[in-house]
């Protein structure tokens, strides 16, 4: 295959409001993160990446748009249940939502995949139904026992979801809402299904933990957005949505999670936090900016000092890919290690990379191990003592 880059414009209008939009950080071009090769002689198309914000309700989004089924193909790779730590995680959501909620309670989660979190509420005494574009998660999810839809939540999906289970008591969104290229369409089919006293929960990634980490690794084709609490608000306000509660968690290297509540206002303790983030917001560019200058730096220092050593990866997850991407050759890598048995035995859609179980990894005796999953360090690191680590952000250095 013959590699083209396709000249995919700019979507500069705002998904949220659509007011115009300025570019805040540039990453080049980058392949499909998640678009795994079974072939390393392939050479697949590559897409402007990077981010531009919204000074109207401020929210931060992709350069461009690519669509859904190009992103969640029936081979996409990401299956939740693989880690013991986003398993925990979901368990311990179930269980904050199952004390909000009323006994009998049926749920809905968009997104869905694997059914990992549809078993954990479960396991909470709520029935789950799922939905999530990507095929082969939602099949496994079937075999698991869960009652699951195979694509998006439109007006049609609505119907039907409606009409073969009545309303929701609960919709539940982890770690989706980036991942839709209409935010407040999306929030409004949600009231179509939901309860009128229904709970809304949903749970994103912060826009502003991503800065102060300098984790710009997640900024790759699949997340349309990226949410601060006062861009989150807008949007759930623009919808009939008000957050009673917001709290902060780990997961992603900074979560937020928040609880909805349809026609109402959010709580004053959730305006108070918005108010309080403003001046971080109004900085958050220029700082994420010197984090990536930062980080090219020391990647520059680490190709220098690897010339001529093997160098392995662990966690062939999408941030890897904007990683190697944002490198410019800087970094070599023999093969890169992986738990999901989707994606062992496939190659990144970047210089070709061979993905490989962890086994067949250390097997291979590499001089260093770049942990990519650095989301899941406390999970991993553990099983690569005796090692060379390093953990590429915010710069590239040993792991402790």
């Amino acid at each position: 295959m013959k590699r083209g880059t396709i000249p995919a414009p700019v979507h500069a209008a705002c998904r949220a409001c659509g007011t115009a939009t300025r570019v805040i950080l540039d990453l080049g071009q980058s392949p499909i993160a998640n678009a795994l090769l079974i072939d390393p002689a392939m050479q697949p198309a590559t897409h402007r990446l990077g981010l531009s914000q919204c000074d109207t309700c401020g929210l931060v989004q992709n350069l461009v748009q690519l669509a859904t089924e190009t992103l969640f193909g029936g081979d996409y790779p990401y299956y939740s249940g693989v880690s013991q730590m986003v398993r925990q995680h979901f368990n311990d959501l179930a269980g904050e939502i199952a004390k909000r909620s009323p006994p009998g309670a049926i749920a809905l989660e968009i997104g869905s995949n694997d059914g990992t979190m549809q078993l954990a509420l479960a396991r909470h005494g709520i029935r789950c139904i799922g939905i999530d574009p990507a095929a082969g998660p939602v099949s496994l999810a079937t075999k698991a026992g869960c009652k699951a839809y195979c694509g998006i939540l439109d007006n049609q999906m609505a119907v039907r979801l409606t009409q073969e289970n009545g309303l929701f008591d609960i919709v539940t969104l982890s770690n989706v809402l980036a991942h839709v290229s209409e935010p407040v369409a999306l929030l409004k089919h949600i009231r179509d299904v939901l309860q009128t006293d229904g709970l809304l929960v949903i749970e994103v990634q912060s826009w502003l933990a991503l800065v102060g980490s300098g984790s710009f690794d997640m900024v790759y084709h699949e997340h349309h957005s990226h949410f601060s609490l006062s861009s989150l608000a807008w949007a759930l306000g623009q919808a009939g949505f008000g957050i009673q509660m917001v709290r902060n968690t780990a997961t992603q290297g900074g979560s937020l999670r928040v609880f909805c509540r349809m026609d109402a206002s959010h709580s004053p303790a959730v305006q108070d936090r918005i108010e309080a983030e403003r001046d971080d917001i109004s900085t958050a560019p220029a700082r994420l900016h010197a984090h990536f200058e930062a980080f090219k730096v020391s990647v520059r220092a680490f190709g220098k000092a690897m010339r001529g050593k093997s160098v392995a990866g662990y966690g062939a997850a999408a941030k890897t890919v904007t990683l190697l991407a944002s490198s410019m050759g800087d970094v070599t890598l023999t093969c890169v290690a992986d738990r999901a048995p989707s994606k062992i035995g496939r190659y990144l859609p970047i210089n070709g990379i061979p993905i490989v179980s962890p086994d067949a990894m250390l097997a291979t005796r590499p001089d260093a191990i770049i942990l990519f999953a650095w989301n899941l360090r406390d999970e991993i690191l553990p099983t690569l003592r005796g090692h060379d680590v390093w953990v590429p952000l915010p710069q590239f250095a040993r792991a402790s």
